[in-house]
């Protein structure tokens, strides 16, 4: 076997190379078109059983970081309710309590293990991953623990927190252009699947993998079940893959009647539907295509890993206002939540308040992932200035009750 860093000097190589098909041969990017047979197949081909009910036993010692995967907390936020005056109950599922710092642990754990179940990897194989950061520190820190060697493919957006991070698990890390489509011949996903021919690598691919959605179905879905007793009337998560929305979805359904489930979409993205919701922002003038610098939710294609019949509502969010509403998240609820969560909230807001949820009901969010990866970005006073987000705005939302919805145009 060769060295892993004689790896790394190739995948370097033929990052900074044009691809040549008379040289490599052909290489075809993954073809993604929503929920399709071949996923559902394996969904339900790879189900385990019944949910164990319970949290992780604290007083047993763990045998590794991945035993503190899933079990993750839930939090009655009150403070923030008050403050955005919002008479419905609001519930936050933490997720950035996961080993990893992030929902995309529970993704990350599960394709391995599956692709280990089936004899596709062994220890000491290449895996490859084309992701925004959080899949990807879920793998490497699984890679880490089970002896697998790691390259990431990351668009150069993601920020610096996430690549020191999984440089520190072991892994090489391989820049590709942000503005880069995803099928085109220098995307993430197009390298991906060139270095995993060259290298003979694998690619597990959260974009078309069974694994991820069911993850969220057997794992997620059930702790919110049994942390709300079934009592749950709205369920709010961010779409990126598509993967947690859906499994939480199938599984939240089964279990409870009459609940409904809201995905959250940036403008720039073309997830949410029908599709005329993706095409321009009213106040903002961001639209399809439009670069938005919210990390981790919203794609240029829709994964294959999405049921969109699963979902009932979609709402749409702009950068400002899901920076504004994490900090408002921090400094009410001290939770130390990362910048997709800010578009969550935002979206859950707009949608309480567009939709009049009142006293009575409850709505729950899943923040996914911690600002531990965003120290330098939108924990920034001065990024944020230099990126045109206001901090005297954003404060004003922070600190004076009904300011936020005025300054978003929130009914």
């Amino acid at each position: 076997l060769r060295r892993f860093s004689d790896y790394i000097e190739i995948a370097r190589k033929m990052k900074d190379t044009p691809y040549n098909p008379a040289v490599e041969g052909e290489v075809k990017c993954p073809d993604y078109v929503g929920w399709d047979a071949a996923v559902d197949a394996d969904f339900h081909k790879l189900q385990t059983g019944p949910w164990k009910k319970g949290g992780r036993p604290y007083e047993q010692i763990c045998d590794s970081a991945l035993d503190l995967v899933g079990f993750t907390p839930m939090v009655r936020m009150s403070r923030l309710a008050k403050h955005l005056e919002v008479d419905c109950e609001i519930l936050g599922k933490c997720e950035f309590f996961n080993a990893g710092g992030s929902v995309k642990d529970r993704i990350g754990k599960r394709m391995i293990e599956e692709a280990e179940k089936s004899g596709r990897i062994k220890k000491g194989d290449i895996l490859i991953e084309p992701t925004s950061g959080n899949t990807g520190i879920g793998l490497c820190m699984a890679a880490a623990i089970k002896g697998y060697r790691m390259i990431i493919c990351l668009p150069m957006k993601m920020s610096g927190e996430k690549v020191n991070t999984m440089k520190t698990l072991g892994a090489e890390i391989i820049r590709t252009p942000t503005e880069a489509a995803w099928n085109a011949l220098d995307s993430h996903i197009y390298l991906s699947a060139r270095l995993a021919k060259e290298l003979n690598g694998h690619v597990l691919d959260q974009y078309k993998n069974a694994g991820n959605p069911l993850a969220h179905y057997e794992g997620t879905a059930e702790e919110i079940i049994e942390q709300t007793g079934g009592k749950l009337d709205y369920m709010v998560m961010s779409a990126g893959t598509g993967g947690t929305v859906t499994g939480c979805a199938l599984k939240l359904k089964e279990k409870i009647p009459g609940i409904k489930i809201v995905a959250v979409d940036p403008y720039g993205s073309i997830l949410a539907a029908p599709d005329s919701m993706n095409d321009k922002s009213v106040r903002t003038g961001a639209g399809v295509g439009t670069q938005y610098q919210v990390e981790g939710i919203g794609y240029d294609f829709i994964p294959t890993v999405i049921d969109k019949r699963a979902i009932d509502y979609w709402v749409k969010t702009d950068d400002d206002e899901s920076f504004a509403m994490g900090r408002n998240l921090i400094r009410h609820e001290g939770l130390l939540i990362g910048g997709s969560c800010g578009a969550t909230m935002a979206g859950a807001f707009r949608f309480i308040k567009e939709n009049k949820i009142g006293a009575g009901k409850r709505v729950a969010i899943l923040f996914a992932d911690s600002s531990r990866n965003y120290m330098s970005k939108n924990m920034d006073d001065s990024w944020m200035e230099a990126n045109g987000f206001s901090m005297k705005e954003i404060n004003r939302t922070c600190n004076e009750k009904g300011y936020y919805a005025k300054l978003y145009k929130v009914a």
